[in-house]
């Protein structure tokens, strides 16, 4: 009797969920801009970085975008082909000749919801992700938003809006 007066004071504990994450896409564009590219929009620099990165500059992210792209000093928004080197630097990107090309950006913008059904809480997170391909090199850059706090009902309401 006692074993079973014990699993039963147990139970609660054992029936405690985890707290769980839903993630939803809330915005996925790709939109073809005209970037023209010379020294001024690409070059290589550690502003943002921990290390010296190439990056285009992609003015139509102010308007394509939900967050603001732009690294701290530099003037326009901007994605990152990865790390400046020998072989993947501004002159492999800049074509003189043909200083303008087309170029796919894609923005793709989702939701991270986390629920703790036993603390009652949830929260809300907006991830953003650019990638383009120019010149045949994938730039990428990304932003989010702190988690916010968000009102239970409007979080359920969200979750089962999916």
């Amino acid at each position: 009797m006692r074993v079973l007066a014990g699993l039963l004071l147990m139970l609660p504990m054992m029936a405690a969920a985890e707290p769980y994450t839903v993630d939803s896409v809330l915005k996925d564009t790709t939109t073809v801009v005209a970037l023209d590219l010379n020294p001024k929009t690409v070059f290589c620099t550690a502003r943002g970085y921990g290390t010296v990165q190439l990056k285009v500059s992609v003015p139509d992210l102010d308007w394509l975008a939900h967050f603001d792209h732009r690294v701290v000093g530099e003037g326009l928004p901007c994605i990152t082909g990865g790390a400046c080197s020998e072989a993947l630097q501004p002159g492999n990107i800049i074509d003189l000749n043909d200083p303008v090309v087309l170029a796919p950006v894609r923005v793709v913008l989702s939701q991270t919801l986390t629920v703790d059904d036993n603390a009652k809480t949830c929260t809300q997170r907006l991830n953003e992700e650019v990638t383009s391909l120019i010149r045949g090199r994938t730039f990428k850059h990304y932003r989010s938003s702190d988690a916010t706090p968000l009102d239970m009902a409007k979080c359920q309401k969200l979750i089962d809006a999916r």
